[in-house]
């Protein structure tokens, strides 16, 4: 199951956590902006964590026939 969302590759030895960039309307923006005190990279981070948890139970119901 998956724990953390930070994606590591071994490059020479180094460990490089991979960036995902998005892109998002206008309006989103704004109304982010409007509360910079909420660390928006790790609400980002949590609802998409949540959502790989969410497809991966739902795989193993689909193997087990129960979906």
């Amino acid at each position: 199951m998956i724990t953390d969302l930070s994606i590591y590759t071994d490059i020479s030895e180094c460990i490089v956590m991979a960036t995902f960039t998005i892109s998002a309307p206008k309006e989103l923006r704004t109304l982010k902006e409007k509360y910079p005190t909420v660390n928006w990279n790790e609400v980002m981070k949590q609802g998409l964590l949540k959502r790989l948890r969410q497809l991966q139970k739902f795989e193993k119901l689909q193997k087990k026939g129960e979906v």
